[in-house]
């Protein structure tokens, strides 16, 4: 089974020059329901961090998360990675 992943166009305030998000966090769908405990981690970072939150151990997801994450480092981001856990926090 092939599994496919988009992600949808930034609203336009976000969209003009000189604009940059202080943190976020790029968590799997069947984290969802635990959201505010990564939204909680994300804001305790500092200004500018990627948090990236893999919800199993699976070599494949690793390997994509571990290429955003150099992406995102290669563009000046200090980036995360987390392990879910039963207890985020």
């Amino acid at each position: 089974m092939k599994t496919q992943c988009h992600s949808t166009r930034l609203p336009k305030a976000l969209r003009r020059p000189n604009i940059q998000l202080d943190n976020f966090s790029l968590v799997p769908a069947s984290l969802l329901p635990d959201l505010s405990a990564y939204q909680a981690l994300s804001d305790r970072q500092p200004k500018g961090t990627a948090v990236l939150v893999l919800s199993s151990p699976s070599l494949s997801l690793r390997r994509v998360y571990l290429a955003v994450a150099q992406v995102l480092r290669a563009k000046g981001r200090t980036v995360r990675i987390y392990s879910a856990s039963p207890s985020p926090l």
